[in-house]
């Protein structure tokens, strides 16, 4: 029969958090508590003590650990309510409005109204501005050998292959480069080996549109061209050939300084062999244009009845 004075294995096991040592040795002391000595009590005690201390510190550890997934948690669900934000804005945003008068400072990636052309503004950089639907820009780097300054007429001269860029200088329009290399006017400084943008539609803004500068005098209105007497230069008056008949801007307002302001819609016309109908690629001196039948165009052929150099009038219906 048991002993009702000594308590139950299970009971014991409650008391020591189930530790099997600890199970057998108070079962063991309850049992022989009359012979028990002192060392066997103190050896008993020291373990009580050292189990003790490490249950105490497996609860800090897990305590600790319980503490940093729930930080965990709380971070990633934190990410996952952003990234669930930003993607409602961009799946389901139907408009933007913007506000009709605003500070309107230029800076670049900054998008605004401008309430007095009618047209959303994009900032390029700190100083150009596109604007939507009523201007056309190119991104090039200046191949001139120098600055070019906002305002200055430019031609193509080539690209920086793999990296999909064009270069530019000064246009020439002395009849000595093709038309077809005219490419728009510088729309800010753009320093020596520099990248800027050349608008080849639109408002270029902010330089000198009097005319003074060329030695001449503009007014609001005028049709200019880029002018045969030096590169990279305007003129009000229409160049004869074979300079180049480029009228590629009006004034819009024929200002000193930087409130010029001018409307470029570039032009570079064409020449008779240019036209799709015409074969006359090395014309000579009293040739005349013939129309073959057979090849269905105007090519350039000698003149039979040329015995000088008479000018000869040829009208086309």
């Amino acid at each position: 029969m048991a002993d009702p004075n000594v308590p139950t294995r299970n009971q014991i096991a409650r008391i020591v958090d189930n530790d099997p040592e600890m199970v057998k040795a108070l079962e063991r002391l309850f049992i022989v508590s009359g012979s028990v000595t002192p060392g066997e009590i103190a050896a008993l005690t020291a373990l009580i003590e050292a189990n003790t201390v490490l249950i105490d510190a497996n609860t800090t550890s897990i305590d600790a650990n319980t503490i940093l997934i729930e930080n965990a948690a709380f971070d990633a669900g934190v990410a996952q309510n952003k990234a669930e934000s930003y993607q409602q804005n961009f799946q389901k945003l139907d408009y933007i409005d913007f506000n009709r008068v605003g500070p309107h400072v230029a800076l670049g990636r900054r998008m605004q109204w401008n309430e007095d052309d009618g047209t959303i503004d994009v900032g390029m950089n700190d100083e150009v501005m596109l604007q939507v639907g009523q201007e056309t820009q190119y991104y090039a780097k200046n191949a001139s050998g120098g600055d070019i300054l906002n305002g200055t007429p430019v031609m193509f001269t080539g690209t920086l292959g793999a990296s999909g860029k064009l270069t530019f200088a000064e246009a020439v329009a002395d009849g000595s480069q093709p038309a077809l290399y005219m490419m728009g006017v510088a729309t800010e400084d753009i320093p020596s080996n520099g990248f800027g943008y050349i608008t080849s539609f639109g408002k270029v803004r902010g330089f000198n549109t009097s005319g003074t500068p060329y030695g001449e005098t503009w007014n609001d209105g005028d049709i200019i061209y880029f002018s045969p007497a030096a590169a990279g230069t305007w003129t009000n008056v229409r160049p004869a050939a074979p300079n180049l008949d480029l009228p590629v801007a009006v004034v819009l307002n024929a200002a000193t300084g930087g409130s010029g302001e001018i409307f470029v819609r570039m032009k570079t016309g064409e020449t008779v062999d240019e036209l799709h109908d015409v074969q006359a690629p090395s014309p000579s001196d009293g040739e005349i244009l013939e129309y073959d039948s057979g090849n269905t165009r105007w090519q350039n052929v000698a003149n039979p009845g040329r015995t000088s150099n008479t000018l000869i009038w040829l009208e086309c219906y």
